[in-house]
């Protein structure tokens, strides 16, 4: 293997990583809800729509697998999967929670990752500094009192690590760049603006609040001015290398746990309606910063919940900002529902004069999306006008063209016609024209499925022989001598014994874990691990593995037969020495067969199931 290569990393840096990767903990916090059954962990799996939890994860072996779409692999997979990144990017991943360094892949992403790694730490330095200025009585005074002003506690005030940008244009230029930092660091990180009369501080006069990304990285920072002349009233950090506000929710560093645990996350739209709530008690709010959702937004919240509840503000802006999102949440299988707030009122302002139990119950009525823009329409415009109904359908058609669950879609279909009071085949017709296509019923899938996986007699043995070499890899070089992987007659099974065959050498053991990661198809590495993750295993693997053996040798002797008389037939061959061939055949198979019948058969291998 060429280690010079661009993106090596030697197989004992993967090991370290995967060994002290705890799978549970990764899924955990890539928002799977993981509950325990038995030894193991199950949850709804993340890769389909279903009802019944199929997706299960192994303590043990490390391994997840899901039975109903049969994806499964290790933590590295998983990750690969579920994050959508690849290899080198998911190791990158896992190395940096785990403080793991991996050899760079050139001269210039090492110059690269040096240059992220100095921004983070100058961004981090900016809030330590600015917290400790808003911290400082005669520094910070009109600040603090401002927040005090606005119900901001202590406690609420540090654990955000607020921070206050004094009135002078070059005062972080100055303790900045005096700490070892460059001008075009503090360029490149958003902090200065470098003008014609020089380097000057971005933020002045400002409480700063301190953005993080979901690792909780400070990647830049929000502020908002102290005097209604200071315009514009809130100001962000530009886009940087490390800061991109469609890729970023404030307060998700925070609130993850919290949204983990309630399977729900809100999402509001300013710095001080999350600050307030989470003040509050409210702990599952995440705000997109006045920007309209992306569709990395919605990619990153689905990672974490299934259900986004939109909170809003009361007025019209709210209204719109509210349908803006909708679209891009339903593509991401993330169920939505509105909560909008009295006219007037704001996140922030609601839960300082009614509290958190008022504003839970107001989110704990917020409605589908189908009513609200069937509300939303009916609140401005006269929805029983032939033009304002065909308008609003062909609105709910774009939004129910998102939804990709199809029993959610026929109970918004439903609803929506007996709310506008227009026929359901209307409605489909509508959704039709506009490209819905109908896809196979679960049922059907499930049947097309159970098909393709029902085996052969013959088939089912070669499945219990790979599982024995799974479970119990140092039977592998003993089988390996005896028999051929291209004997097996199931394709699959042919290319997981190949795997297994050429992985197994003389100085090496098989590493099943590496095995998965080396991989070159998804779909093996998920039979690999649904195999791994067999409930019952038998009590003595290399009796069965034996059993098989013999079996499949039997098997072959029957193969060898008919090719023998095939090939006499087509020949025209001696019958006498065709049939004193058949006749050798034929007693070896008698010989397998009487061997087995004095053999211990407690854990021979049936041909009737796994």
């Amino acid at each position: 293997m060429n280690n010079t290569r661009k993106g090596f990393v030697p197989r004992e840096t993967i090991d370290e990583i995967r060994s002290r990767s705890d799978i549970v903990e990764i899924i955990s916090e890539c928002g799977i809800a993981l509950r325990p059954a038995g030894r193991d962990y199950k949850a709804l799996c993340p890769f389909h729509d279903e009802k019944t939890p199929s997706f299960t994860v192994s303590v043990q072996k490390q391994i997840f697998y899901c039975f109903g779409c049969q994806t499964g692999g290790n933590v590295i997979s998983f990750v690969q999967k579920h994050e959508g990144k690849d290899f080198r990017e998911t190791l990158e991943w896992l190395a940096d929670r785990l403080n793991i360094a991996l050899p760079n892949q050139g001269v210039r992403e090492g110059a690269n990752r040096k240059r992220f790694a100095t921004l983070e730490d100058l961004n981090r330095f900016a809030v330590e500094y600015y917290h400790r200025q808003l911290l400082t009585e005669r520094v910070g005074g009109q600040a603090r009192q401002y927040l005090k002003h606005r119900g901001v506690q202590s406690k609420t005030l540090r654990s955000f690590q607020l921070g206050y940008a004094k009135a002078g244009r070059r005062d972080f230029v100055k303790v900045a760049t005096d700490k070892g930092f460059t001008v075009q660091q503090l360029v490149d990180a958003g902090l200065i603006k470098d003008e014609d009369r020089g380097p000057q501080d971005r933020f002045w006069n400002r409480i700063l609040f301190p953005i993080q990304n979901e690792r909780g990285v400070p990647v830049g920072f929000g502020g908002r001015s102290l005097s209604e002349e200071h315009q514009p009233k809130y100001l962000n950090s530009p886009a940087t290398v490390l800061y991109d506000k469609s890729n970023i929710l404030y307060n998700l560093d925070k609130a993850r746990q919290s949204i983990y645990k309630k399977q729900q996350v809100l999402l509001v739209e300013g710095y001080m309606d999350v600050l307030m709530l989470s003040q509050s008690g409210i702990e599952n709010v995440v705000a997109s910063s006045g920007t309209s959702l992306s569709e990395n937004h919605a990619n990153l919240l689905k990672r974490f919940a299934p259900e986004v509840v939109i909170v809003y503000d009361g007025d019209a802006s709210g209204f719109q900002a509210a349908q803006r999102g909708l679209d891009r949440l339903l593509a991401e299988g993330l169920r939505v529902r509105i909560a909008l707030l009295p006219t007037g009122e704001d996140p922030d302002s609601f839960a300082r004069q009614h509290g958190a139990a008022a504003f839970t119950e107001l989110t704990d009525k917020a409605i589908n999306l189908i009513e609200f823009q069937i509300q939303a329409a009916i609140q401005q415009q006269d929805i029983h006008r032939v033009d304002v109904k065909a308008q609003v359908v062909k609105e709910l058609t774009q939004t129910l063209l998102s939804v990709n669950n199809r029993m959610e879609r026929n109970e918004y279909v439903k609803y929506a016609s007996r709310e506008l009071r227009v026929e359901e085949t209307a409605l489909w017709q509508a959704l039709r024209d506009a490209g819905l296509k109908e896809t196979s019923t679960p049922r059907q899938m499930r049947r097309v499925r159970n098909a393709a996986e029902k085996l052969t007699p013959r088939a089912q043995i070669e499945r219990q022989l790979i599982e024995a070499l799974i479970q119990s890899p140092s039977l592998i070089p003993h089988i390996k001598l005896q028999f051929d992987y291209q004997s097996f007659t199931e394709p699959s099974f042919v290319k997981v014994a190949q795997l297994l065959w050429e992985a197994c050498t003389d100085d090496q053991n098989v590493d099943i874990q590496t095995l998965i990661n080396e991989c070159p198809d998804e779909k093996l590495s998920a039979l690999i691990s649904s195999m791994l993750l067999q409930k019952t295993p038998p009590p003595n693997l290399q009796l069965r593995a034996e059993g098989c053996l013999k079996k499949l040798k039997h098997f072959l002797l029957q193969d060898l037969e008919q090719r023998v008389r095939s090939h006499a037939l087509a020949e025209g061959a001696d019958e006498r020495e065709t049939l004193k061939e058949l006749v050798q055949l034929s007693n070896q198979r008698r010989a397998l067969r009487d061997r087995d019948a004095v053999d211990n058969r407690s854990d021979s291998p049936s041909e009737g199931g796994n």
